[in-house]
């Protein structure tokens, strides 16, 4: 049985035109609706680069891939950026083989994630 993927905040001073989020849980089919949703919410209208911390995330399927790349074609439409943080070997080599590691600008850590966007300028 899946487990609901949760989409949080992480709350803190983060850098400034920056948002953080973390996913955990399972995102597949089943709840890929629900996720759309939930990123989509906690992204909002402002412009900011986008920084997903992927380590709690187990397990992700098309569907999810689908909705990341919807939530990165809005961040970019907004001229900003998005970066996935921390994924699991399975993620980091599904990213690999969808080709979908440079679009998404995947790093080993948060930290660096923020790095790279608080280095460069806004598309």
């Amino acid at each position: 049985m899946t487990t609901v993927v949760r989409v949080t905040v992480v709350p803190g001073d983060g850098p400034e035109g920056i948002l953080l989020l973390s996913l955990g849980g399972e995102l597949d089919y089943t709840n890929a609706e629900r996720f759309r949703h939930d990123l989509f919410e906690a992204v909002g209208a402002e412009p900011r680069d986008l920084v997903v911390d992927l380590t709690e995330l187990s397990f992700c399927d098309s569907s999810g891939l689908q909705v990341l790349l919807g939530v990165r074609g809005l961040v970019q439409a907004r001229g900003r950026r998005i970066a996935l943080a921390n994924p699991h070997q399975r993620l980091k080599r599904l990213f690999h083989l969808t080709g979908l590691t440079e679009a998404f600008c995947v790093q080993p850590t948060v930290t660096r994630a923020v790095e790279i966007m608080t280095s460069q300028t806004p598309l």
